[in-house]
């Protein structure tokens, strides 16, 4: 028996409309629903087997008339997801759709990211992108640091002659290394950026007057006041002093520990090196860090360490000149 018109559900109406349709264009409808309006549909099939022409005459005219009102905006903007993200992926369909400070930029993101995972991802890219997503960093110095020396220059080099950033390129750069970081476990997680807390205070600091400086470092603990001394003063700090406290930094250092600090020093440094010694000391000095065998980057951070905190010492007992902080003059 052929159910009664007034007494169908909205779903079995909804049925009995595609049920007249033309098979490909149903079939192309139903690609469009979601999976919970297809379940709804294939519950409402049952008892619809044998309707008649009375029953499905009425719906079909009720259809008709409601294709011919204005539609206003219901559940178009779900349908309009779902179509793009058919068209260029979930991922950016829901950068597209989310609010504007839900999501991160892909270049956002990124600029949150550790520094040590992003210099390796990008010497994966084209040295050309990388320079491009570097230009774009905050943390640019830290990722460059932590490349080759050689990959360093010409990334340098490419940024140097930067003149303008194609937006495309550095959209789609960055959308492809922010899946490439999130896979290799690089993008903070929850949200959080990394953010080194000892760095940020001596930058403070440094800009701050010696007195200053010195006072609220004493109010630290010990610990802490150590971090923040080596981070305020640093490896590259030492182009800095004078020719006369060099000289007495270098009568302090032993030759081994020398050598391995200046192993990633750059051209600048080792020649400020070479010029406070004796030409045949600083002759022997070049010959042992050609023959040097390779060693790990933290031997060398130690070195380098370790002769920063020799030069603090004399500094501190007044055997050096240090170079002062914040806003007073070096001595001349």
């Amino acid at each position: 028996m052929s159910p009664n018109p007034t007494a169908l559900t909205p779903a079995q109406r909804a049925v009995l409309v595609l049920m007249s349709l033309d098979e490909q264009v149903a079939a192309d409808l139903l690609r469009h629903l979601e999976e919970a309006d297809l379940k709804r549909l294939a519950a409402a099939v049952d008892g619809l087997d044998a309707v008649s022409f009375e029953t499905v005459a009425p719906v079909l005219e009720e259809f008709e008339r409601q294709l011919q009102r204005p539609q206003l905006a219901g559940r178009g903007a779900r349908y309009m997801r779902k179509l793009t993200a058919a068209a260029v992926g979930n991922d950016r369909a829901d950068r597209l759709f989310a609010p504007a400070s839900a999501l991160p930029s892909p270049l956002d993101a990124i600029r949150s990211a550790k520094a040590q995972t992003l210099a390796e991802l990008l010497q994966d890219e084209h040295p050309q992108v990388a320079a491009v997503v570097l230009s774009q960093l905050p943390q640019a110095g830290k990722v460059l640091q932590a490349m080759p020396a050689g990959l360093q220059a010409d990334l340098a080099a490419r940024i140097a002659v930067l003149e303008e950033i194609p937006p495309q390129v550095l959209e789609i750069a960055s959308e492809s290394l922010q899946k490439s970081l999130a896979a290799a476990g690089g993008m903070p997680k929850d949200g959080k950026a990394e953010f080194d807390g000892i760095e940020y205070v001596a930058k403070l600091l440094n800009d701050l007057p010696p007195e200053a400086g010195e006072q609220i470092l004493a109010s630290l603990d010990d610990e802490t006041a150590r971090k923040v001394r080596q981070a305020m003063f640093t490896f590259e700090d030492l182009l800095r002093l004078d020719k006369r406290s060099m000289q007495t930094l270098l009568r302090e250092l032993p030759g081994d520990q020398l050598c391995v600090a200046l192993r990633t020093a750059s051209e600048t440094v080792r020649g400020h090196f070479f010029s406070c010694m004796a030409t045949r000391a600083a002759d022997q000095l070049r010959e042992d860090l050609e023959l040097m065998p390779p060693k790990r980057l933290s031997e060398v951070e130690s070195a380098q360490r370790e002769v920063v905190d020799t030069a603090m010492r004399l500094g501190q007992t007044g055997q050096l000149q240090l170079p002062n902080r914040g806003g007073g003059d070096d001595m001349v």
